[in-house]
């Protein structure tokens, strides 16, 4: 086991903090935890979406049996039905489907209908594409889609829990420094701050990569915001702070809402994940208001 998987197989992410996003995910994790149903999971890359697999099958009636991770990402046939095999009665996670080749998503397929059918093995698989993108460029197969997507999960990335990345950093903090017998550093209040308004656009992993470092460079320190990278000390982005303005003559609150949707989906490329962030609702709440508007994709 190397460092990265040792640590985390110390502290589950998902149950340090608070944060709404994370309390949604992990109370329908309990629901689908205990089925057999293929699970979709959905997030940026570092989000913890094998972290989050492994949870479920945590959770399910298979935790005694076989978690075998799979790479797509030049999967061939051969490696494929080797691991449907070491996964029985167990769970199959498929780590990036958007990955596989045509050739890879027949092969796979053929391969787990009738063990889906007879639930010989549960499959849970992961993608940072969105779906509908895919399938509107016919990269991925209907039929293999339907097969994998029964419940679809969004994994929120860390710029969404801000409540809980300084929690986080505490506790790989403390991992750390048990796996190179030093004592974990202290973070100052200037410092936390810029940690939590910074973007982590690796997420996870990225926030864990700092952790490691910072234990090594300076244990036992108490580190202020001149000790952090420079990218941490960037100034945010500014935001107007009157906030939206109600004009006296009013507005068209349901024109003024399909607007906004159109506008995040220009904004995101059409990718309905990424768009549904924007808005500060789930995937679910999203769709529900295309289909309530009848918006078309290319509006």
């Amino acid at each position: 086991m190397g460092l990265e998987q040792w640590v985390m197989s110390q502290i589950n992410p998902f149950n340090v903090g608070q944060s709404g996003e994370v309390q949604r995910l992990l109370n329908a994790v309990r629901m689908v935890g205990v089925t057999a149903a293929p699970v979709m999971l959905r997030g940026e890359n570092g989000s913890g979406k094998e972290l989050l697999a492994r949870h479920i099958h945590a959770q399910s009636p298979r935790k005694s049996h076989p978690f075998v991770a799979l790479r797509c990402m030049g999967l061939e046939e051969a490696g494929l039905q080797e691991a449907i095999r070491d996964a029985m009665h167990g769970t199959l996670f498929l780590n990036g489907v958007e990955e596989l080749s045509s050739e890879a998503q027949k092969a796979l397929l053929g391969g787990l209908e009738k063990r889906l059918r007879d639930r010989d093995v549960r499959v849970i698989s992961s993608s940072c594409a969105d779906p509908d993108i895919l399938l509107g460029q016919g990269d991925f197969r209907p039929d293999l889609y339907y097969q994998l997507n029964v419940v679809s999960l969004d994994v929120p990335p860390l710029r969404e829990r801000r409540g809980d990345i300084v929690l986080l950093l505490k506790e790989f903090s403390k991992a750390y420094g048990r796996h190179y017998g030093r004592k974990a550093p202290r973070y100052a209040v200037s410092a936390r701050n810029l940690i939590k308004s910074y973007k982590w656009p690796g997420n996870l992993r990225e926030l864990q990569n700092f952790a490691e470092r910072m234990v090594i460079l300076m244990p036992g320190a108490t580190i202020t915001a001149e000790n952090l990278p420079p990218e941490f000390r960037a100034q945010p982005e500014k935001r107007g702070s009157a906030g939206f303005q109600l004009p006296v003559e009013g507005i068209d609150l349901f024109a003024f809402e399909q607007n906004l949707i159109r506008q995040a989906l220009e904004l995101a490329g059409g990718n309905k994940s990424k768009a549904a962030r924007m808005l500060g609702i789930t995937r679910d709440t999203l769709l529900y208001r295309i289909r309530k508007y009848a918006l078309q994709p290319n509006e």
